[in-house]
């Protein structure tokens, strides 16, 4: 039995009359009453009463009727979940970042992302840089915010935050009178 049976039958359930139901599918009717005489012989009971004027639903086609618009129903809904899922709206994500990135770069970027995608639970992980890009090789984290550089086969990275490199030096370090140096001086 194929999907596009239930619908059909659906259709010929919904409208009681042949003619109708086969219009709302586009199809002739002829093809349709065979569709359903099949679906018949494969489920091993009739779905249908049918007269020259009428058709009705068996008690059989009732119940089958009903469950078979649960089915459709259900295959709706796990499409759209599929869809939802495939575009990151829906699931689960999984963070890793550095512990320096938890106070100004990963707060705000996950305040952007729930606000766009509210269904995604978020699963966070304070991780150094090698155990974030280990993590990633193995599927166990989705993303990482980690220090550059960054030179893994297979994991892409982009720069999305730059700050500052401040170096403290005690008072009486030759450079420490200095605003600004090159770090091969240290």
């Amino acid at each position: 039995m194929e999907l596009r049976h239930l619908r059909y039958f659906i259709a010929v359930a919904e409208e009681l009359n042949f003619t109708r139901a086969a219009a709302r599918l586009h199809m002739a009717q002829p093809p349709l009453s065979q569709q359903i005489q099949h679906l018949e012989a494969e489920l091993g009971f009739q779905l249908f009463r049918r007269t020259k004027r009428t058709v009705q639903l068996t008690e059989a086609g009732q119940v089958f009727f009903e469950e078979s618009q649960k089915i459709l129903q259900q295959v709706d809904r796990a499409i759209q979940l599929g869809k939802q899922t495939s575009r990151g709206e829906l699931g689960q994500l999984t963070v890793g970042f550095v512990s320096s990135s938890a106070h100004n770069v990963v707060p705000a970027i996950l305040q952007a992302f729930r606000t766009r995608c509210r269904a995604v639970k978020l699963e966070l992980h304070e991780l150094t840089t090698n155990e974030q890009l280990q993590r990633l090789r193995f599927g166990q984290i989705d993303i990482g915010f980690v220090r550059p550089p960054i030179e893994e086969d297979g994991i892409n990275s982009e720069i999305v935050f730059r700050e500052p490199l401040i170096v403290a030096l005690p008072e009486t370090h030759p450079a420490a009178d200095s605003y600004q140096f090159r770090l091969h001086s240290l």
